[in-house]
Order: C-alpha cells, then structure tokens, then sequence
C-alpha cells in the first residue's frame, strides 16, 4: 500500500462547531442512547445490615442503619447541588403536628461519595434524619427516582447507607421518610434534596460506509451515557496508531467528525472521556470505548517476467488493503487497452493473473477495486452460459481504488550456497558449471561476507569470476550464533560486522546485505526469540554504513521473524520502506530450472514489506548443492567490476 498519510478533519455536514472544543467537530445534548437499567444494592463495606422489623411489614433493600442525626441548624443551600438540604413538605408523625415546633419538623439529607463513577463502580448513598426512626411507623428509604427502583431501606436509626452500583447512565436519587412502600413514596412525605451521578459510558461508532475510497469522508461519533458538560472532562477522539488527539467536545452527549485520508490505509479511532490532553494515555480516564477502525481501500500491483519479450509470460499479482470476501467489491486487472487480463478475484486480498507478452513493446497493467455487473442465473441455455462467461470477463463498475500503472519488471533467477562457487576467475571448476549445465545461467549468486559455521567467506576468485560472467552477488552476513537474534544492541553489532565486511571487499554504497535469520529448530533454537528490536538495530547499522538492509527469513504471516517483522514495521514504519525482505516460504519440493521456474510467490508477513527475494527449493544436500531463488530487478545486488 502507499505510505499512511495523514488524517483531514472536517465538520459533519448540516453541522455545527460545537462551542469551546476542538477543531472540525459537532456536539448534541440529545438523551442518551443508551437505555439506564437498575442498578445493584448492596452493604456498604465493613457495615451491618440494619435488622428487618416485624412490625414494619413492606420491601426490604440492603442498607446499614446506625444512629447519626442530622444537626438541627442547616443552612439553605441551592436546589441540585449534592449535600443540600430541601425543608419537606408536611408529614404526620407519631405525634400530632400541631405539637411540635419548626425545629422539630422532620428533615433528612441525602449525600453521595461521588457524582461521576466509572461504569460498574460503587458509590455510597448516605441519607440523614433529624431524627430516628426507630419506633415509629416510618423508615427512610432511599429511591433511584430514574429507574424506579428501591435502592435501600432502613427501619430503624436516623442514618440509612447503601452502596450502588450502576453500569451506565445517569441517576437521579431521593431520600424519604415515609411508610415502607414498594414503589416511590407519594403524597404528604418527607422528602430530602435530589442527588444526581453520572456512571459515565461511551460508545463509539463509524458510519455505515467505514470502508471507503480513497479522499472519501468517515464519520466517527462517540455518544455519551450522560451530558459531559456536568462531568468536568473532555469527550476526545484519539488516533491509536500516533497516540494524538484528533479532536475533541466539552459538552453534549454526543460528538462527531468527518475523518478523510487521502490514500489507501486504515486508521483505528478511540474515544475517551478523561481530563485535558493531546496524546495517549490521557488523564483521569472516566470512560473509555471501544475502538472503532476505518479503511480506505488501496490496490497495488506486482508484475514479473524472466525475460521482458514477446513470448515471455508475466506474472502478476494485485494486493489490497481488506479482504474482498464479505464486500461488493472485486479486485481486477486491466491491460494498457482497458481489457481485464483474466477474471476478478471476488475473495481474499490478492488477485494472481498469467498473461503472455504478445507484442513487441512492453505493455503495461492496473488493478482496481470496484463492483462486478451482475450475472444472468439462468442454467439451461448455451446463449446464458455464454453471456456468463463474458459478464464474468466484463469490466468492473463503480472504481473504488485504482493501483499506479506498472510495466514487468525483470525477475531475476539465481541460487545461493553454503560452499564457493568456483576456485578460478573464468568460473571453470566448482559449482558454476555444474549449476548452468544443470539448472541454466544464474543471474545472481547468494554467498557469505565471512565465514560462518562451516561455511567459509566469499573469495576473491568468486568476486573476480561473477565479473567476468556478468553475475550478481547476493551477499549475507551469518558470523554469529544463528540464536543469539534478539536486541536492539545485537542486531546494530552484526550490522556493524558485515558492514566493515562489506567494505573490506569492495562493496559499494546502496548495496543490499542481507542478515541470515533462521528457522527455529534444533540447529537454532533460540532463533524462535527474533525481536523488533533486533530487526531494527540491523535496519539502523545498515542504513549508518550506507548499505542496504535485507531480512532473510520465514516471511510467513504469524511465524516468529513475520511477527517480529510486523511489530517493528508498527513501531518504525519507515522500516517497511528502505529495507528487503528475501522469504524462504513457501519451501517447495521437486527440480525446477531456470526455464522452469515457479511463479513469483513469497509468503508475506501480513504487513508493508519490500518482498523482493524468494528462496523457493532448499538443497538439502543435493548435487549440485545449492538452493534454488528468484529476486526482483530492483533488489540492489552487487554486480562486481573488472578492477
């Protein structure tokens, strides 16, 4: 895919800028989606649950009692504000009314621990008489006014306490004096101030197109289970892939934007209601979604051929970003008339074409993404069948994404071993001659920098004899314990060993030198630790030198250096860029020659990488002892020049 650019921020359409936030983005106060459920009672810790009273018959809720009253002096404090206390309206007691004064008249206060959990957190809800209840016909009850619901009941004390606990939402609570009642106390009662919290919950959703073309718009909304203008805290919308935030609301329920990229890639989006800030992770997090990805569809194209001629075959083979399977979509390949070289690939994310070069010039192709036409389903007919056939070949509609044109490049067969190639300059003796006689004429060579193991250095005799034949050299660097692939340090050491190696022979600047990472097994067990640290400390000593870093090893999407390949593509993403990868995967068996070479077809490692080698057949031991390869033209091999 082409290199992530960066994301473009815009107001939803119809939209307003929602006041005091952050850039390119609406709000809304309307209720929440989210419907408010009932809560869960339970006994404040290290608390006693206040004893049942026979002669109070009515619904009992966990609640802790205790004898604490309520002063007899309280200042008038504003309607809303949690601690306030309400003067209720007129209640008969156990005595007549007409018998007490004003500052006997029954009172009780509710007051909460906090007012904006976490979802699925406890709060404690405390409610105050002025006096106890304890022998007389009345309880304090404390009620979720919002759901309906008896959150708890004491029938004795001047104290009731209870711990809530609520998943999302916002509740509003009262207490009560008041006979034992089911349902939420009505008429002439003594009722405390309301209590408001806020069990903070968000959702975050893209909208139904989060697959789209190129420069196309995404829009995220992240909707919140209660205004977060009374919480305190911002609503932020956070990039996960640059841990930045890309905007953000201070008010409403809900808070959307328009997120466009302008070529190919995915973006995965996170919502988080938490204290000021620009990165990841914010502080005070209050609620986090979960997060939401968006796709802008992209199409690249690879085309091969031994030899860029008429009667030559190349092959090619179109990538995108998503799997084809569940879409509308298919991925197509056209030639420079705008005639689809074979059928589109309705599933998967590549699209593999063989197509022969029938004219003298070298054309060129494109692959793109769009919708197929539909096809006739009718069985009987030849006429149908037909008309199947060439509907199935007939062009794609509605282009979603298009890859640049490409013209083949030249793939380059050659083979690698472990012994020199040959002892004198002309390439008389050794494995050169039995390798052209029986395989054909290599393009390229793989040989080791220096000794390693049982497998000595390349010498001058090769250097000399891939002059005078025209043949590039692959060079490889394996001077070291083929476990010991672990570490940033390790790998920038190796680097600087087979750069000075390089150098030493004279191997000019932008060549690729490949780092031997093998397979684990019992030769070398420890190979299984391959890291993104050690995969970029020998991008890093590589790049130093003014070399070329290359990766030797199982480009298998999950397999221990394709994990450690991705991980450090993720943190550096400019390592996909300037390096190679060179896979032994898919290993095949059988003989195969140059003339009969198999299709160009690493595996690859599930993320960016210059795939520009294949180590297709291991020798095993095999006469003549080397393995088989084929690499891309624009891998920078090393051609050596008559000093």
């Amino acid at each position: 895919m082409a290199a992530d650019d960066e994301l473009q921020l815009d107001l939803p359409a119809g939209s307003l800028l929602c006041p005091a936030s952050g850039p390119s983005v609406s709000c809304s106060g309307q209720d929440s989606v989210v419907p408010t459920e009932p809560g869960m009672s339970s006994l404040p810790a290290g608390t006693r649950a206040c004893p049942v009273r026979p002669d109070k018959p009515g619904p009992h809720a966990p609640a802790s009692c205790n004898e604490t009253v309520l002063p007899a002096s309280q200042p008038a404090e504003p309607a809303g504000v949690v601690g306030s206390t309400f003067l209720p309206a007129p209640v008969t007691p156990s005595v007549p009314i007409w018998t007490l004064s004003p500052a006997d008249q029954p009172r009780v206060r509710l007051t909460s621990n906090a007012s904006s959990p976490k979802p699925g957190q406890t709060v404690v809800l405390t409610a105050t008489a002025n006096a106890t209840v304890t022998g007389t016909r009345s309880a304090i009850e404390i009620f979720d006014q919002t759901t309906t619901t008896l959150a708890g009941a004491c029938m004795e004390g001047s104290q009731c306490l209870v711990a809530y606990t609520a998943k999302a939402g916002v509740h509003d609570f009262a207490a009560y004096i008041t006979p034992p009642s089911a349902g939420q106390p009505a008429g002439i009662v003594v009722m405390s101030n309301p209590v408001s919290i806020s069990w903070f919950g968000i959702g975050l959703v893209a909208s139904s197109a989060a697959i789209v073309s190129p420069g196309k718009a995404v829009t995220f909304t992240a909707t919140a289970t209660a205004d977060v203008g009374s919480s305190g805290y911002q609503l932020g919308l956070f990039d996960k892939a640059s841990g930045t935030r890309l905007t953000f609301c201070t008010q409403g329920t809900t808070c959307s934007t328009n997120l466009t990229k302008s070529q190919a890639g995915s973006r995965s989006i996170v919502a988080y209601l938490a204290a000021t800030s620009e990165t990841l992770p914010p502080p005070e997090i209050q609620a986090t979604s979960p997060a939401v990805t968006a796709t802008w569809l992209g199409v690249t194209l690879d085309a091969n051929t031994t030899h860029p001629q008429r009667g030559s075959t190349i092959f090619m083979r179109a990538r995108t970003n998503i799997d084809m399977t569940n879409t509308p979509w298919s991925i197509g390949i056209y030639d420079q008339k705008g005639d689809l070289v074979s059928q589109a690939c309705k599933t998967g994310t590549t699209c593999s074409a063989r197509v022969p070069i029938t004219t003298g010039s070298t054309p060129w192709y494109t692959a793109v993404v769009g919708a197929a036409r539909p096809v006739v389903n009718e069985q009987s007919s030849t006429l149908a069948q037909l008309v199947r056939t060439a509907q199935s070949h007939a062009s794609l509609v509605n282009i979603q994404a298009r890859s640049n044109p490409v013209q083949p490049t030249r793939l380059l067969w050659g083979v690698d071993s472990c012994k020199p190639f040959t002892s004198n300059a002309n390439a008389s003796r050794g494995l050169y001659p039995q390798v052209v006689r029986d395989y054909g004429t290599p393009d390229f060579w793989g040989r080791y920098l220096t000794r390693t193991y049982n497998c000595p250095g390349i010498s001058s005799a090769e250097i000399a004899a891939a002059s005078n034949k025209r043949m590039g050299i692959l060079p490889i660097y394996n001077d070291y314990d083929c476990s010991a692939v672990r570490g940033y340090s390790t790998g920038m050491r190796y680097a600087t060993e087979a750069s000075g190696a390089a150098a030493n022979l004279g191997i000019p600047a932008g060549t690729a030198l490949a780092i031997d990472i093998e397979p684990p097994g019992d030769y070398c067990p420890g190979a299984a630790n391959v890291d993104a640290g050690f995969i970029e400390g020998w991008y890093d000593g590589i790049l130093l030198a003014n070399y070329a870093p290359l990766y030797y090893g199982n480009g298998t999407r999950g397999s221990e250096f394709g994990s450690a390949w991705c991980r450090a593509v993720k943190d550096r993403p400019e390592t996909a860029v300037n390096s190679y990868l060179w896979s032994f995967e898919p290993s095949l068996l059988g003989r195969f020659t140059r003339a009969r070479a198999p299709e160009y077809s690493p595996e690859e490692p599930g993320c960016a990488g210059n795939l520009a080698a294949w180590q297709y057949v291991l020798s095993s031991g095999s006469r003549p002892d080397v393995d088989s390869d084929e690499a891309i033209s624009t891998l920078p091999l090393w051609f050596p020049q008559a000093g």
